[in-house]
């Protein structure tokens, strides 16, 4: 019986439920849990103009809408230690007992054949021209700051052009060709530098990152700037009439709550201060307030930074030693029985990116930029379905196309299927539900984006094979929704 049960037991006057020590366990977990997200994060949230009231039912379109609230990550097991609770205490504490054992027994393995307890060829490979990949990447980042100008003087300012009208499409092709332009000064540089892999695919990687951030940022202030204009144009046309027309004076009022959803207003956050705050927050959805903590637990980004150094660590060492030496080896061994030596070490290395990545960096720049909204992923490890497992393992990536790829092209195929036409287009639009469209433009996005990244990394083009295997995954999903007898397998479908 959980706590709603017993509210709703207890309101309809029934009588009470005996308290069994299962029971007393499952109200104190309810309990730990609502003080993770009530003791250090703040209880502001953003991006939905008008919040939910306690009696006001959640609405689909509500639902659908992408929300920063605070809220703690799932396995972030330093934010259960600070908040007193010790629910994985012991799995954690088992998780790295194994790990630790195995790379000992690793290590003493490889002094035995090698002499070394640790391969140095790796650690040479990754360090090899660091200053001129740090200043390279100082570089990228910084230049990403040209959206702030970008918007002022084109969409804001007191001259802006008429010609482009953040309304009009032609704004958006300007906006289109500025980030394409930004995108390949970037990987025509990285493909001059000559770096070796490791430093490609961090380059390439964090290439793909700060354009979905400026994306984002520009995508966001031009919707913004839409909304200033169309705003200003009604409070001048309700100034002409002698009479206020109460339509106009409630569109004016929506449109207002949208400029300044709490605290700012918009044109005012469009500063250079503003847009640092945001490149340095671990959301690639641009927002004009985010919900904050009270303060910065410098303990808690100094568990994050020796955890990171920790991962790091156990990657390189994995790495090194159980992934290179097969593949120096392939061609003497043949592509299959390589691929069956790597599933083991390259699920590992899965893993130890997800952990350094979300649970480590993530909420470390989480902490020292006080975003209260830390939940960077949701449980995968019990997704149904390679939909649900999309949505649920990366989730910056996944909001970030739920918000620019998946919702208008939803909006724009349920409105266009109105428009009376003919043919090839008008057969699709009427038999195609716009959530498959909008999940097929999604998929073929995110598809496009991953095969660009993939080719400027390695420095070579496999005929599109990572790009059709993810297109695969749409078929897989939707025999996966509409046969009956596959449904219900949940434990198959995990």
């Amino acid at each position: 019986m959980t706590r709603g049960e017993i509210e709703s037991a207890l309101a309809s006057g029934s009588s009470p439920p005996v308290f069994t020590s299962s029971l007393r366990r499952s109200l104190r977990n309810d309990r730990d849990d609502s003080a993770l997200d009530q003791n250090h994060l703040s209880h502001r949230k953003t991006d939905c103009s008008q919040p939910l009231s306690s009696n006001e039912p959640e609405t689909k379109e509500r639902k659908n809408q992408i929300c920063f609230q605070p809220r703690a990550s799932i396995l972030d097991y330093t934010e259960l230690m600070y908040q007193g609770s010790d629910r994985i205490r012991g799995l954690v504490t088992c998780f790295w007992t194994i790990i630790g054992a195995y790379l000992i027994s690793l290590l003493l393995s490889h002094y035995e054949n090698n002499g070394e307890f640790l391969s140095r060829g790796l650690a040479s490979l990754i360090f090899s021209r660091g200053t001129d990949l740090i200043l390279s990447d100082l570089a990228l980042v910084l230049s990403t700051s040209f959206v702030v100008p970008f918007v002022r003087v084109l969409w804001i300012g007191r001259w802006q052009p008429r010609f482009l009208d953040p309304r009009h499409s032609r704004s958006m092709i300007f906006q289109a060709v500025a980030e394409i332009g930004w995108l390949v000064v970037w990987y025509t540089w990285q493909g001059t530098r000559g770096w070796p892999w490791s430093q490609r695919c961090f380059f390439s990687l964090h290439t793909a990152v700060n354009w979905m951030k400026v994306h984002s940022y520009l995508s966001t202030n031009r919707r913004l700037a839409c909304s200033l204009r169309t705003r200003n144009e009604l409070e001048g046309l309700q100034s002409t009439r002698k009479e206020q027309n109460k339509v106009t004076c409630m569109q004016i009022k929506a449109l207002d709550a949208e400029l300044c959803p709490y605290m700012v207003r918009f044109p005012e956050t469009q500063t250079l201060s503003n847009y640092a705050m945001f490149q340095l927050c671990p959301t690639l959805v641009y927002e004009i307030e985010y919900p904050r903590t009270s303060r910065i637990r410098w303990g808690y980004v100094a568990e994050k930074m020796a955890g990171t150094v920790g991962i790091f660590i156990v990657f390189y060492i994995v790495v090194a030693h159980l992934v290179i030496p097969h593949l120096e080896r392939m061609h003497e061994v043949g592509l299959l029985l390589t691929t069956v030596h790597l599933m083991g070490p390259m699920a590992t290395c899965w893993l130890l990116f997800f952990f350094i990545t979300f649970d480590s960096i993530a909420n470390g720049f989480a902490e020292l930029t006080c975003f209260a909204d830390r939940r960077f992923y949701d449980d995968w490890w019990n997704a149904r379905g390679l939909d649900e497992f999309s949505r649920k393992w990366n989730r910056p990536v996944h909001m970030f196309l739920a918000r620019h790829i998946y919702m208008p092209v939803r909006e724009l195929w349920k409105n266009s299927r109105d428009i009376k036409r003919s043919g090839f287009i008008s057969r699709l639009q009427k038999n195609m539900p716009p959530s498959v469209a909008a999940m097929a433009a999604t998929f073929f996005f995110s598809s496009i984006l991953h095969e660009v990244t993939i080719v400027v990394a390695c420095h070579r083009w496999n005929h599109g094979v990572f790009f059709f295997s993810q297109m695969l995954q749409i078929p897989v999903i939707l025999f996966a929704e509409r046969a009956a007898w596959f449904r219900g397998q949940q434990a198959l479908r995990n």
